[in-house]
């Protein structure tokens, strides 16, 4: 089927040259353009449009909206910003193969500060709405059935708000929204961040019956959306623990009983439940101090098989009665006193099953700030500082993601019963990212959040050591799955943490780790 483009380009305030160049890029497309609408446009502009190469061309230049015919397009690309001559071949591909699709996104490439300089390529996520609330992290160029553009207020008046307030009124209009893998245009812009608007965004939660307070960021050009809690119902916490001792910061300490008296020294939240899971061979110390550090909300479940982590937490959970389970490691710690109310705002939601905070070891470093199937199950940005903001600021902002470690997560029950809780074929390792897994292909979302913080020791109270039949297990299961995460992009490097493009040079790791990067690796 072949489809027919409207570009639109916002002529307000722009120069002629950079409309020539945009001019230039629509008749060097592989795909010509049946409209261009310049709103806004000048007479100065006309010195563009009335050239011979456009004049002579089969392009229909208007200012305003116009009468658009059966399996039109709409696309908006900003003044200066060129057109890739491929761009509109591939959107047309794309809308035919799938006619579900309504709005399409994909990656774009910046000029740098010289000519001698390389360009960076901002290689995109697949569709996470809850990003797009946080930033405009799908940038400025879209392309939208018009039946989409005409319910989200016309191409005309879309083009002149603001990229961010433009986007998110057409997400609310789209009912299937995808991401090309490809570059589609060629921007004129250095910056490579995302923009952000924190009226577009309050003006969204409004119009969508989201309930919350929205914030800038102060640091970047991010928003939060910080939800309220409609209504505060019992939260069971899930604590599968052997009583292990270990040392925290220089002091020996029964790792359950110090998860414990974190959780209820730090939180706000007091509807709680606490089922400690105990294995048999639990020291009658440890378990008086964990009896001790619980207090009366604690309700004690005998665990006496062979160590299975994930047997203990459907153990736990068959014992607890909540409408939310927080799977809570031994070896945690809260840091703030929020925690549960924001992974508990996430989750109002219907769509989200389950909410994770970002991660830190003891030393303060990045244990995970979610998980990325690359193809194998990385923590992103593990061993990073929380100070850098991660390319296009991924770490300053609340997004989808395949999975988040179970040391510390918020979940519906409803939600864990009906995917069956964690499977007990993973008794250490990668039950977590199976059942992240298990929660995608059922269609709910899961949710990382940086505005909650844990302290993670990780492996304190189990050998971190991978078993071989875990490994192979969860390739077996989700062998396509952990190739294809939605959230990733396959233009970026394999086998690796962050988020670098796969490319040769120090270019692509700049724009993973900013100014910050070790010298070593530039």
């Amino acid at each position: 089927m072949k489809h027919s483009f409207i570009i639109v380009t916002a002529g307000q305030d722009c120069a002629v040259r950079d409309l020539r160049r945009t001019a230039n890029s629509l008749l060097a497309s592989h795909v010509t353009p049946n409209h261009w609408i310049i709103s806004d446009s000048t007479l100065a502009h006309e010195r563009v449009t009335r050239t011979r190469k456009m004049r002579t061309s089969s392009i229909v230049i208007a200012r305003n909206n116009i009468v658009v015919v059966e399996n039109a397009v709409v696309v908006f690309l900003p003044a200066g910003d060129r057109l890739h001559p491929q761009a509109l071949e591939l959107i047309n591909r794309k809308l035919t193969e799938q006619p579900g699709i309504d709005f399409i996104y994909g990656d774009s490439s910046h000029r740098g500060a010289s000519r001698f300089e390389d360009a960076s390529i901002v290689r995109r996520p697949g569709w996470s709405p809850e990003r797009l609330r946080s930033h405009n992290y799908i940038g400025e160029f879209v392309a939208v059935r018009a039946r989409v553009a005409a319910l989200a207020g016309g191409a005309t008046m879309l083009s002149r708000l603001h990229s961010h307030d433009r986007n998110l009124r057409l997400s609310e209009a789209s009912k299937r929204a995808h991401r090309i893998s490809e570059v589609l245009h060629l921007s004129t812009q250095q910056c490579t961040e995302p923009t952000a608007s924190l009226v577009a965004v309050q003006e969204h939660c409004q119009r969508t019956g989201i309930n919350a307070d929205c914030s800038l960021d102060l640091q970047v050009a991010a928003v939060r959306v910080q939800r309220h809690v409609s209504r505060k119902p019992k939260i069971s916490v899930i604590l599968p623990t052997r009583g292990t001792v270990q040392t925290i910061r220089g002091q020996s300490v029964v790792m359950a009983a110090h998860a414990l008296t974190s959780l209820r020294s730090t939180c706000n939240y007091l509807k709680l439940e606490i089922i400690a899971v105990l294995d048999k061979e639990t020291p009658d110390e440890s378990r008086s101090q964990i009896v001790s550090a619980g207090g009366p909300a604690l309700k004690v479940v005998e665990y006496d098989q062979e160590f299975n982590f994930a047997e203990k937490v459907n153990l736990g959970v068959v014992n607890s009665d909540g409408d939310y389970l927080l799977l809570l490691n031994d070896d945690t710690e809260f840091i703030s006193s929020d925690t549960i109310e924001t992974l508990m705002g996430l989750l109002e939601d219907p769509e989200v099953a389950m909410s994770g905070p970002m991660l830190l070891y003891e030393d303060g470093l990045i244990q995970s700030a979610g998980h990325i199937l690359n193809p194998i199950p990385y923590d992103l940005y593990r061993h990073r500082s929380p100070q850098h903001v991660g390319a296009q600021n991924l770490l300053r902002v609340q997004r989808e993601v395949s999975g988040v470690i179970a040391a510390c997560v918020l979940i519906k029950r409803s939600a864990f019963m009906e995917v069956g809780g964690l499977c007990t074929l993973f008794p250490s390792n990668y039950n977590d990212v199976d059942f992240g897994l298990k929660l995608r292909d059922a269609g709910y979302r899961i949710i990382w959040t940086p505005h909650a913080q844990m302290y993670h020791f990780e492996s304190k109270t189990r050998s971190p050591k991978l078993q071989p039949f875990e490994v192979a297990h969860i390739g077996k299961r989700w062998r396509d799955a952990l190739d294809d995460d939605p959230y990733f992009n396959p233009n970026l490097e394999r086998y690796m943490s962050i988020w670098k493009e796969n490319v040769v040079g120090h270019k692509s790791l700049e724009d993973a780790l900013g100014p910050t990067a070790p010298i070593a690796s530039k």
